[in-house]
């Protein structure tokens, strides 16, 4: 897990000077153990890399130059499969021990190279001789991969938005559009982000840049149902625990201590079960509680452990201090989120980082085994829906429009469900549909969903279409950036054994009657992890980060947020006015959520476009930005 920078100028165009130092300084939490640079004599090509050094203590610094440079290789995150890779590979003089020089062993052999890869990466490799950069990420998106086109025509590329502008050769500048789509998805779907100019590498997708600067984009990997995917459910119940247990083998691959994370859910209890059994030497596992919380999951987490004899530890974690802790998040962060588990997840990595540099987490379960409410109807849609169309389309609706236009935007999203299921994901998940949209005063053009146009891409049973839209648009977008975001500011590495995206495939093509059964969450991993996990997390209901929002509303953060979306340069955008923010506080039950999802734009604006760019998190609290 590290932070990569580098710049390639076509031919024919003048070389250009970011400021390359700035560039890797910016990110020296992303790789505190080491930074290294390399450049051709010209300058057409220039790149630099820190490391956190996790496999191959002592052989493993980049970039990673092979032949003089004929080919330069800079890696952000590992390549599980490295070992196998290296067997593989027989006639390659390895000049390194560790994972990211098999890379380029396998890549002699073609473009197809990936294919062999399991791993979360962000890869950028230069080939001298032909003069051409190819920039790759991993299949799911675990790890980032930034790039900008400057004025002189040259290709940036960073592990982080703010090392681009760390190089001095492109400017922070807000793109209009993508604050609408953070409005409608409490994200930036890729390839946008928050800024003009400044692109995502999308998930599973490769970036090539030839000689004369032609770019080409092509995606090099789509789930696909294994060919010797069982059909029955015992056998299903084998080939994902299987896989699984595989996963989490190979992502305990380390030379520094590897710990887990460990909930009362389904997801880490079952990630904990198997890790147990590959794991050498007693796990160390963790489990988080916060404090004044009305639920807490340490019981059942300690069953579990308990059961696996990990060495494990409990850390209790005030949550309350928004107002610390949100300019730092935010610089770490470089888009907003409306993810307000950003302040816990923080916490909890800054927590393990005294103890562990890997640890593994359970993200990715609730998306493979559908976990969240969303992927069914709730019963009060099921019931609505129930009346003949005609009541519903005829006078329901258009009697609560005129009462209440939020609740006719909850009445007509029901019937998405059958129609426009990737809408239905879409609208189930933003704070701000059209209804809310006209509260604030926000008069944005509504862009498109981007589950929608997920869902319609993938092929295969309706269910597992709604589990795939979160998983090419959600889960990277929100759920991957956090955890890359925060574990990275402790410098943490967060690995993602149910990702593995052998068991994606296999997960996605599981038919739904043996996934969830009679409309029940999660059965078929509950099965599988009957096993493995006492009953009383098998039985558990679902819990997950839960960030005091309304409490903070209540407190300084609400006082501070309502200043900063009120001052004069905050409205004059025209993004909201000051009766929709006056509307919003006047229900922070309703609307806490909300008025964090605004706090967030705006303070992210306030530090990257208002703010002169610092190399290292502001120590400052909120106030300082009022």
């Amino acid at each position: 897990m590290c932070g990569l920078a580098g710049i390639f100028t076509p031919r024919g165009c003048r070389a250009e000077a970011p400021n390359l130092d700035a560039m890797l300084r910016i990110m020296r939490h992303r790789g505190p153990d080491g930074q290294n640079t390399w450049a051709r004599p010209d300058g057409l090509f220039q790149a630099g890399f820190v490391r956190l050094a996790i496999i191959d203590l002592q052989t493993g610094d980049q970039p990673i130059v092979e032949d003089g440079g004929a080919r330069v290789l800079l890696g952000n995150g590992e390549i599980y499969n490295y070992q196998e890779l290296r067997r593989e590979e027989p006639d390659y003089p390895f000049k390194t021990d560790g994972d990211m020089e098999t890379v380029l062993a396998t890549s002699r052999h073609g473009e197809r190279f990936v294919d062999r890869l399991n791993g979360m990466f962000a890869l950028a490799l230069y080939e001298r001789d032909v003069h051409r950069l190819l920039l790759v990420r991993d299949r799911l998106g675990v790890k980032p991969m930034y790039w900008a086109q400057t004025p002189g025509g040259s290709i940036l590329f960073a592990s982080e938005i703010k090392a681009l502008f760390a190089s001095g050769l492109v400017a922070p500048e807000i793109d209009e559009a993508a604050v609408s789509a953070y409005l409608g998805h409490g994200f930036v779907p890729g390839p946008a982000t928050l800024f003009k100019g400044i692109k995502k590498l999308m998930p599973s997708h490769a970036m090539e840049i030839d000689a004369t600067g032609n770019i080409r984009h092509q995606r090099y990997w789509r789930p696909q149902a294994p060919d010797d995917m069982p059909a029955d459910s015992p056998g299903i119940e084998a080939y994902l625990t299987e896989l699984l247990s595989d996963s989490v083998r190979l992502q305990l691959r380390s030379d520094v201590p590897v710990g887990a994370l460990l909930s009362g859910g389904l997801d880490s209890g079952l990630m904990v079960a198997l890790a147990a059994t590959h794991s050498g030497r007693p796990l160390n596992t963790f489990t988080v509680s916060f404090e004044g919380a009305d639920y807490d999951e340490a019981p059942l987490a300690r069953a579990v452990a308990e059961r696996y004899a990990t060495t494990h530890r409990e850390i209790r974690i005030d949550a309350t201090a928004i107002t610390e802790h949100l300019p730092r998040l935010i610089w770490h962060g470089e888009e907003p989120l409306f993810d307000a588990a950003l302040l816990p997840n923080f916490l909890i990595e800054e927590a393990l980082s005294e103890h562990v540099t890997v640890a593994l987490n359970g993200t990715g379960g609730d998306e493979l085994f559908a976990g969240y409410g969303r992927y069914f109807k709730l019963p009060v849609e099921r019931r609505y829906l129930s009346l003949p169309r005609w009541l519903r389309n005829s006078v329901i609706e258009p009697l609560a429009g005129l009462a209440s236009p939020m609740t006719a935007f909850q009445l007509c999203r029901a019937s998405r469900y059958e129609t426009d299921r990737g809408g239905y994901l879409h609208e189930h998940t933003g704070h701000f549909p059209a209804p809310l949209r006209d509260l604030i005063g926000n008069a944005m053009q509504i862009p498109a969903a981007s589950q929608r146009q997920a869902f319609e891409e993938f092929n295969g049973e309706t269910d597992s279409r709604a589990l795939y839209a979160d998983m090419a648009t959600y889960l990277p977008d929100d759920l991957l950036t956090l955890l890359d975001r925060t574990s990275m500011a402790a410098s943490v590495e967060g690995r993602v054994p149910l990702l593995d995206h052998r068991i994606v495939d296999a997960a996605l093509a599981v038919p739904t009657a043996i996934r969830t059964p009679g409309g029940r969450q999660k059965a078929l991993q509950r099965k599988i992890a009957g096993k493995y996990l006492p009953d009383a997390v098998l039985t558990a209901p679902k819990q997950g980060f839960r960030s005091p929002v309304p409490n903070w509303i209540a407190g300084e953060f609400g006082a501070l947020a309502k200043q900063m979306l009120t001052r004069p340069a905050a409205l004059e955008r025209g993004w909201w006015t000051r009766a929709g923010i006056e509307r919003l506080f006047a229900d922070p039950a309703r609307h806490g959520f909300r008025i964090y999802t605004l706090t967030t734009l705006e303070m992210t604006v306030r530090q990257f476009v208002e703010t002169p760019l610092t190399q290292v998190a502001p120590e400052a609290g909120m106030a300082a930005y009022v």
